[in-house]
């Protein structure tokens, strides 16, 4: 950390300071510099609520410990390469991936050229590994995981990902986010009294990438062979990009779902699963920090979750239990995830489920106060005392887009609450909605794309009438039942390779150099329907009008 001199000009821009001025000029000469040394390298937002905390300090020792282990902590957290890029622009970013990318390129010449030297040991050094090596340290300065090596990623895939100016800017938005947000956690801004869900300079991040994204959308068109043209905007407003959408496909799916477990006379149960104290950051009701608290993140919440939930799973086609429903990930006040959990299973197995999802939930710190009570919840729904659906619409409601919810569920403005819940999702890259079990929702999307089917056999008929008229608990039944296998279910979703239209060979992808496969319809048996007659290009908007 480089030393701080308290010059004249120094001097006089703290008078001209009117955030901070008076703040710096309360302080002696030694604690002026001792803060300014401590926090010139975070950005304004972050230096303005460590001077709030600092102020809260009777005594200049107490607030001087605190500001150097908080800074250590938070030191520790960010990779010193993204500090300065904290509030940078969009314009900003891109010229920063740019060059991130042409870095990497720069560092192709230097390691082929030296990649046949010392070349010592048992294995020779091979120049391609040699270059991905280069490449990962470099982004690995910036906080980013480089591009993990597997049967779809080959090296140079890898290499031309980290080579790739939209590769970098696509990881650098996120890392940015993510460790933004950390800090803020860490500072206690997420939380019930502060800003609930996530903070407000991620829901301000997110408002602002979404008006980006729109303007992108409206100002791009997809023209397909006939030259018919439609904007991205007009597409994602008839699909389930659409919030409106979504939750009215959520809604109908599980109302379809409801209306086969009543038919079957299947338990409807709605189960909460919650994660131990040490992914708390702080308490409830007063916001204070948790000392429990092990620095994890949302994400990493979420993956003790989902591992938890492998192992339930697991656990239960042993025990031949099989299940369908829905599942909501949705924050907590201070952005820790919950699920909430609506599950259709038979009668006989309710007991043993349950005793099952206690186990795992328990597993780990079940001994620790409130684990028995606030760890995993069941309640059993009485389909006389109203609908199952009914009961988690309050939820799916919040996590889309508050409508028709006079309040959050925590008493706040619904609208408001969903947008912070949308921008916590979105930060940690947490899926909100899953479906659990059977009904293949993609076949179902295909089928709602058909106008009409022509000669076709009476099931496939069924089936399409069911998807198109949004019969979901019809399209579930006839597709094999809620228990039928996804590779045994009637239809298949139909995928092939891609051809390029003009030259007639097979598309590659861009990185890896492997035959690109898309989904183009569906199949019932030996017969294939395609849903997707149409090949599409990109065309800027101006440039088409031009």
């Amino acid at each position: 950390m480089k030393a701080i001199k308290e010059t004249p000009i120094a001097r006089s821009l703290d008078e001209l300071d009117k955030i901070n001025g008076e703040f710096y000029r309360s302080l002696s000469k030694e604690d002026r510099l001792f803060v300014k040394e401590r926090i010139s390298h975070f950005n304004e937002s972050i230096q303005r609520i460590l001077i709030n905390q600092y102020q809260t300090f009777d005594k200049p020792y107490n607030a001087n410990s605190y500001l150097r282990k908080t800074v250590e902590t938070l030191d520790a957290l960010i990779p010193e390469k993204i500090i300065p890029y904290f509030d940078a622009s969009e314009s900003e970013l891109r010229e920063l991936s740019e060059e991130n990318a042409k870095r990497c390129k720069r560092l192709e010449l230097y390691t082929h050229s030296h990649a046949n030297r010392n070349v010592t040991g048992e294995k020779p050094v091979n120049g391609n590994m040699a270059l991905y090596d280069e490449c990962a340290q470099f982004v690995n300065g910036y906080g980013i995981n480089p591009p993990e090596l597997n049967k779809s990623v080959n090296v140079n895939g890898a290499i031309k990902r980290m080579q790739d100016k939209y590769w970098w800017l696509r990881k650098l938005r996120k890392v940015l986010r993510r460790t933004e947000e950390k800090v803020q956690i860490h500072l206690g801004q997420v939380n019930s009294r502060k800003g609930k869900y996530c903070s407000d300079n991620t829901v301000k991040h997110r408002l602002i990438q979404k008006e980006l994204q729109r303007q992108m959308l409206e100002n791009i068109v997809i023209v397909n062979e006939n030259n018919e043209s439609f904007s991205l905007a007009e597409l994602s407003d008839k699909n389930v990009s659409n919030p409106v959408n979504r939750k009215n496909e959520l809604m109908t799916r599980m109302a379809g779902y409801e209306e086969i477990a009543k038919e079957l006379n299947h338990k409807a149960l709605f189960v909460t699963i919650t994660c131990p104290s040490r992914f708390h950051s702080t308490h409830a009701s007063s916001g204070d920090r948790n000392a429990k608290w092990d620095g994890s993140t949302p994400y990493e919440a979420q993956q003790y979750l989902t591992d938890m939930w492998a192992l339930v799973r697991a656990d239960l086609n042993r025990k031949d239990i099989k299940l369908y429903g829905f599942r909501i990930a949705e924050p907590q006040h201070d952005g820790t995830p919950h699920w909430h959990m609506l599950i259709f299973l038979e009668q006989h197995h309710s007991n043993e489920f349950k005793a099952v999802i206690e186990h795992y939930a328990l597993r780990e710190d079940g001994d620790e106060a409130g684990a028995k009570k606030y760890r995993c919840d069941f309640k059993d729904i009485d389909y006389s005392r109203g609908s199952a659906t009914g009961y988690i619409a309050k939820y799916v409601s919040k996590n889309v887009n508050g409508a028709n919810l006079d309040s959050d569920i925590d008493g706040g403005n619904a609208i408001e609450a969903a947008q912070r819940v949308e921008a916590w999702a979105s930060c940690w890259g947490i899926r909100q909605f899953q479906q659990l079990g059977a009904g293949a929702v993609t076949v179902w999307r295909e089928l709602r794309r058909l106008k009409a089917l022509c000669n076709e056999t009476k099931l496939f008929s069924d089936i399409f009438e069911a998807a198109d008229k949004g019969k979901w608990a019809d399209f579930v039944t006839l597709m094999g039942g809620v228990f039928c296998k996804r590779n045994e279910q009637a239809i298949q979703p139909l995928y092939k390779e891609k051809l390029d239209t003009e030259t007639g060979e097979l598309k590659q992808s861009y990185f890896d150099g492997i035959v690109s496969i898309s989904l183009r319809g569906i199949k019932l048996g030996e017969k294939e329907v395609i849903t997707r007659v149409h090949e599409w290009r990109l065309e800027n908007r101006g440039t088409r009008a031009a």
